[in-house]
Parts: structure tokens; C-alpha cells; sequence
């Protein structure tokens, strides 16, 4: 009973690496035009709120739209609920809201703006990718114009 228990916890823990992972591939696949890692306070010119304090760890334009990955020492519930609250005053209206422990996925639409938001505390390691700092709790913005 106890390993079945805990293997149902590690299942669920990393629930969400798959997803962030697919975000990812799935928008680089698509078509990367730049890459720009930045080490300053996050800043999006969209209109699209950035969490702070919050550091802005990579950045990438697609021809689907752009992602951005930010990290955070705060936790993914003050994450998500500054951004169910910063994106219903700017008019979105969420359309997805996911939580399973500290994971959360949101989605907001807002005419032909989709704006997708993963967050989530990792603390592993994939091949060359390291998705967090120790502690930190990582989020990506993906913004989507159809």
C-alpha cells in the first residue's frame, strides 16, 4: 500500500514536466525565429502582466506566437492567482484552469489573443535542460494571436 502510495505521488509531482516539455518542443517546432535569454527583471511588451519578482529566463518567437519563460522565489498559488486576477482586469476570460498540487496550467482568451500559462516548483534536470533553481518556481507564457 505504501509504495503504491508513493508511487502515485512521484507520478503526480511530475505530472506537468511532460507538459512544459511539449509547450516548449511544440513551439520551437513550429518555427523559432530568435532566442533571447535575459538576465533583467522580466518586461513584456504585449500587455501580457509579468509576475514579479520574477527573472525572465528565456525567450523565444515562433511564427504561432511567442514564449516566455520567467522564475520566481514565490509560490505557483501566488503566481496563479496574480494572473486569474491581472488577466480578468485586462479582459481575458479564462477558458482552461488546471490544478493538481503545486501545478497549474491557466488559459485566457481575449478576442483572437490566447494566452497560456504553466507553473509550476521543479527541481530536476532533463539531459541539458534545467528547468529551475533549486526552490524557484518556473512559468511560461505562451501568447498565441489567430
Amino acid at each position: 500500500m505504501r509504495a503504491k502510495l508513493g508511487e502515485e505521488t512521484m507520478r503526480s509531482k511530475y505530472a506537468i514536466l511532460p507538459l512544459l516539455a511539449a509547450i516548449i518542443l511544440a513551439t520551437c517546432i513550429s518555427g523559432c525565429t530568435s532566442t533571447n535569454p535575459s538576465g533583467g527583471q522580466g518586461s513584456n511588451t504585449s500587455g501580457v502582466p509579468v509576475y514579479q519578482p520574477s527573472l525572465q529566463t528565456a525567450s523565444v518567437n515562433t511564427s504561432a506566437g511567442k514564449v516566455t519563460t520567467y522564475q520566481t522565489t514565490s509560490s505557483s498559488t501566488q503566481v496563479a492567482d496574480f494572473y486569474k486576477k491581472e488577466m480578468a482586469d485586462r479582459g481575458y476570460q479564462t477558458s482552461t484552469s488546471y490544478q493538481k498540487g503545486s501545478d497549474v496550467v491557466l488559459s485566457f482568451v481575449k478576442g483572437t489573443s490566447t494566452v497560456h500559462i504553466a507553473i509550476a516548483t521543479i527541481q530536476a534536470q532533463i539531459g541539458p535542460l534545467n528547468l529551475s533553481q533549486t526552490g524557484a518556481t518556473t512559468f511560461v507564457i505562451t501568447e498565441q494571436n489567430t
